[in-house]
């Protein structure tokens, strides 16, 4: 059985207008608060994932492998684990809906319109992709970059908020605890995803790292967010200050898993993640 492409073209922009519309939702809800506006983003923001992960889906069936091989899927997998996230995050933590909804849909939306612009084309994967590792490592990876970009957004969120006048010191302070929250939810996913990196590594290339200009990126990155989590923990830094860490670190983040492809080839420049 061979899927239409036009299928999965459908189901992605069904799922990028989904969480446009989710996004829009929630902006509606703090202008009208006396209407159920967030209970409709979330149906429809589940309803786009749902979507979304039915695209993937259909794209892992029709290329015969993980979906993972290009920037063009790279982007449509960070996008989903953002939204994937959002949700399972929120379950666990118990978090509002209205503090994360729209931070994690304009992330979503961005690497969405961004994957639009690349080559949708399922090619064969080189051999060095050809292994078992590539999916766990590529989705804890994933999962954990997911949760330190809203984290990012948080901070960022928090630097805005704590500028103006008029906003409570506690509510401020609940979305600096957030972004700690999903630091600490994402680490062990980042920490996990070069793990496994550096096993596929051995088995693909015989020794576990090489200083490829990805591997010692990912370093980099790995190492801004444990600076983060001592501080925060053990240091007592709150507020600006972290913000603007987690702002440095999603940055490294950024650079890891779309700059050095371009800026820096290495090993890795076949890659998206």
């Amino acid at each position: 059985m061979i899927v239409p492409p036009a299928i999965q073209d459908i189901l992605l922009k069904a799922a990028f207008a989904a969480y446009l519309l989710t996004a829009a939702c929630f902006v509606l809800q703090s202008f009208m608060p006396g209407w159920k506006w967030d209970a409709a983003g979330n149906i429809v923001l589940r309803a786009g994932f749902a979507l979304h992960t039915m695209m993937i889906g259909i794209r892992w069936f029709a290329a015969g492998r993980p979906p993972f091989a290009n920037m063009f899927e790279a982007l449509v997998l960070f996008s989903w684990s953002i939204v994937c996230v959002y949700l399972v995050f929120r379950f666990i933590a118990r978090v509002p809906s209205q503090l994360l909804a729209v931070p994690v849909n304009i992330l979503a939306i961005i690497f969405m319109f961004i994957a639009f612009q690349g080559d949708r084309a399922i090619k064969p994967l080189m051999p060095a992709l050809q292994s078992p590792w590539m999916s766990v490592h590529v989705m804890t990876y994933f999962l954990g970059y997911a949760a330190l970009s809203i984290a990012f957004m948080m901070g960022g969120l928090y630097l805005a908020l704590s500028a103006r006048k008029g906003i409570p010191a506690s509510f401020v302070s609940l979305i600096d605890d957030i972004a700690y929250r999903l630091v600490a939810f994402g680490f062990p996913f980042l920490t996990m995803g070069m793990l496994t990196g550096s096993v596929w590594a051995n088995a693909a290339w015989g020794t576990y790292w090489n200083w490829d200009p990805k591997e010692t990126c990912s370093l980099i990155t790995w190492l801004v967010y444990v600076i983060y989590l001592h501080l925060y923990g053990f240091k007592g830094w709150r507020g600006k200050r972290a913000a603007w860490l987690l702002a440095a670190g999603f940055l490294a983040t950024l650079f890891t898993f779309i700059g050095v492809n371009f800026i820096l080839p290495g090993l890795h420049s076949y890659g998206g993640g």
